[in-house]
C-alpha cells in the first residue's frame, strides 16, 4: 500500500502543471524534507481552490482551531496558498510544484536541498514538457521600443501591469540565487522577481519579499531592462499577479529554449528584431560592435560583417532594441498569422494545459 509520501506524490501531479514521478526517486526526498508525516496526509484533504478552515475541519475531523493554526504555519512554509478576506479570516488552498511549492522555498534554501530541486527539474520537470504546447510563461517586449504603436495590446505593456496592481512586493529570483549557492552566479539584478496584489499579500506576510512602491516597482523594471533581463508573466490576459525577470544563464524558464529545444515552454511576444543591414556595420561609424549579441538571453543573434538575427529563435523581447548604439535595430510586430495567442484568463490557460495533458482539473 503506497505510504503517504507517494499519494502525496500523486496529488501533486494532479496539477496540470505536474509533479511526475522519476527513477532516481529523488521526489520523494524533496517530499519527505518539506512535509511531516501529519502534514503530508492533511494535503491530501486540501482542494486546488480556496477553503476556509471550517470546511477542511468539518470534512478531517479534525479541530478548527487547531487546524487553522496547522494550515497557516504550513502556508508560512510556502507549503500551501493563502489568501485574505479579512485580517482575521484567511482561506487555504494546495499549491503546485511549479509555479508554486518550488518558488516558495527561496528563503529556505540550503546547499543539500537545492541539489535535489536542481536534480529533480532536470529529471523530472524537463521529461514532462516534452512536446507539450501550452505555455505558462509569456514575454513581454520592452516597451519603450514599441510605444509608439498604436496596436500594442495591454498585455504587452508592463506599465499596464503595474498600474492596474495596487500593491507590489520585489524578492530575490531563485534562479540566480540557487546558482549564486551553485558558485556560478551572474552579476545581474538578484532582487528581480515582482508580486501584485494577492500574490505580493502573500510574499510580504510571509517574508519571502518585501513591500516597495509603484515607483519603485517602476525602478525594478528599468534596472531589469538596463542589466538586460527578459520580462515574463503569466500567459494570459486580465490581471497579472507577477512579472519574472530572466536571464539566460540562470534561469530555468529560458533555459527551455536555450538548453532543452523546447520553445514551446515560452510563448514569445508579438514582437521580432529587425536589423537595418545597409546600416549595421556601415562604413560611416557603425562597426557592428556585438553590444546586441551581449544582450540577446536565448542566443538568437551573431555577427558576420553584420548583425544577423535567427527569426525563428528571436522571443521578441526588445533587448537588443533598446541599447544599439546606432538604433539600426527595431521592433516589427508580427502577422496575425504569425501571433501568438493569448488565453481570455489563468482559468482558460490551466484548463488548455490539463486538456493537454488528460488531466482533470480542478480535482477534488
Amino acid at each position: 500500500m503506497p505510504d503517504v509520501y507517494t499519494k502525496l506524490r500523486e496529488r501533486l501531479d494532479m496539477f496540470p502543471q505536474g509533479f511526475p514521478q522519476t527513477e532516481s526517486g529523488v521526489e520523494m526526498e524533496i517530499l519527505r524534507g518539506l512535509f511531516s508525516e501529519d502534514e503530508a496526509e492533511l494535503m491530501l484533504s486540501l482542494r486546488p481552490y480556496p477553503e476556509p478552515p471550517s470546511a477542511v475541519a468539518e470534512r478531517t475531523g479534525r479541530d478548527e482551531k487547531e487546524l487553522g493554526e496547522k494550515l497557516y504555519d504550513m502556508s508560512r512554509r510556502g507549503l500551501i496558498l493563502r489568501g485574505r478576506v479579512s485580517e482575521d479570516e484567511a482561506f487555504y488552498f494546495l499549491a503546485p510544484w511549479l509555479v508554486g511549492i518550488w518558488e516558495f522555498q527561496l528563503t529556505n534554501l540550503t546547499d543539500d536541498n537545492i541539489k535535489l530541486y536542481e536534480k529533480y527539474h532536470e529529471e523530472g520537470i524537463v521529461p514532462s514538457r516534452e512536446g507539450v504546447k501550452t505555455a505558462g510563461f509569456r514575454v513581454i517586449p520592452v516597451e519603450q521600443e514599441i510605444q509608439d504603436s498604436s496596436e500594442v495590446e495591454s498585455f504587452e505593456k508592463v506599465s499596464e501591469i503595474i498600474e492596474n496592481s495596487s500593491r507590489f512586493a520585489v524578492a530575490d529570483c531563485i534562479c540566480r540565487k540557487e546558482a549564486k549557492m551553485f558558485g556560478h552566479a551572474c552579476d545581474k539584478l538578484m532582487e528581480g522577481c515582482m508580486m501584485f496584489d494577492m500574490a505580493a499579500d502573500y510574499y510580504i506576510e510571509n517574508e519571502f519579499g518585501r513591500e516597495i512602491t509603484k515607483e519603485e516597482a517602476r525602478q525594478t523594471l528599468a534596472k531589469a531592462e538596463e542589466d538586460g533581463l527578459v520580462h515574463h508573466s503569466s500567459n494570459h490576459q486580465g490581471q497579472k499577479l507577477f512579472i519574472c525577470n530572466c536571464c539566460g544563464c540562470c534561469c530555468k524558464a529560458l533555459a527551455h529554449v536555450t538548453k532543452h529545444n523546447q520553445p514551446n515552454a515560452i510563448a514569445k511576444s508579438n514582437y521580432y528584431a529587425v536589423v537595418n543591414e545597409d546600416e549595421c556595420g556601415a562604413e560611416d561609424g557603425c562597426t557592428a560592435c556585438e553590444t546586441c549579441v551581449e544582450r540577446c538571453q536565448v542566443n538568437a543573434i551573431k555577427v558576420d560583417d553584420v548583425a544577423v538575427i535567427d527569426r525563428n529563435a528571436c522571443i521578441g523581447c526588445g533587448l537588443c532594441v533598446s541599447t544599439c548604439p546606432t538604433e539600426v535595430i527595431s521592433m516589427a510586430r508580427k502577422s496575425t498569422d504569425e501571433a501568438v495567442p493569448i488565453f481570455a484568463d489563468d482559468a482558460e490557460m490551466i484548463q488548455s494545459l490539463a486538456d493537454e495533458k488528460g488531466k482533470t482539473f480542478p480535482f477534488v
